[in-house]
């Protein structure tokens, strides 16, 4: 009889020894998926148009001006929230052509490839402006991430021919306009 209470205790502490195992893998992985999520800070840079250029037009200056900023977000709104900082001018030497009119949809990476997809209510604007425009988004996105090598854009979700009418957007951005 002793005998066999000593065999069903350590049959039962294996199978407790098991099932405590499974639970902390449970438990580990479900804390991989917190950690995929949370926040972190990404030091990314921040690419604005001259205003001393913009109002002189003197070419030669230099046309964009970049600033080193700080972004806390997850994996998957980094790119969309450091698209959102160019909104917020470092100083007066700075304007932005991504003001309230402009609308971010989404930015995703795919092999490479960053899509950049904007609403159409808000898109216009003179030549220049969307010159800055486009190059503010390739030399931020690229400038910033070492994963994007080229940017795409996507007006409502679908590619199209330009943003304001003037820029041919058809094909991908490697560099800025200027």
């Amino acid at each position: 009889m002793r005998e066999r209470k000593k065999i069903l205790l350590v049959i039962f502490l294996m199978i407790a020894v098991a099932f405590s195992g499974c639970t902390k893998a449970n438990d580990d992985n479900n804390n991989d998926d917190v950690a995929a999520n949370q926040e972190e800070a990404y030091v990314v840079t921040l690419y604005f148009a001259n205003e001393e250029y913009i109002q002189s037009g003197d070419e030669s200056m230099d046309k964009m001006l970049s600033y080193q900023d700080e972004v806390i977000a997850d994996e998957d709104s980094v790119y969309i929230d450091t698209l959102e900082k160019l909104r917020e001018l470092p100083n007066t030497q700075c304007s932005s052509s991504i003001n309230d009119k402009i609308q971010f949809i989404d930015v995703t990476l795919e092999e490479g490839t960053g899509y950049v997809d904007l609403a159409s209510e808000g898109l216009n604007g003179g030549s220049l402006e969307e010159m800055f425009l486009v190059s503010q988004i390739v030399d931020t996105l690229i400038g910033s991430f070492d994963q994007i090598s080229q940017v795409v854009f996507l007006v409502d979700g679908e590619p199209a021919e330009t943003l304001m009418g003037h820029v041919d957007t058809l094909e991908p951005f490697t560099e800025d306009l200027f």
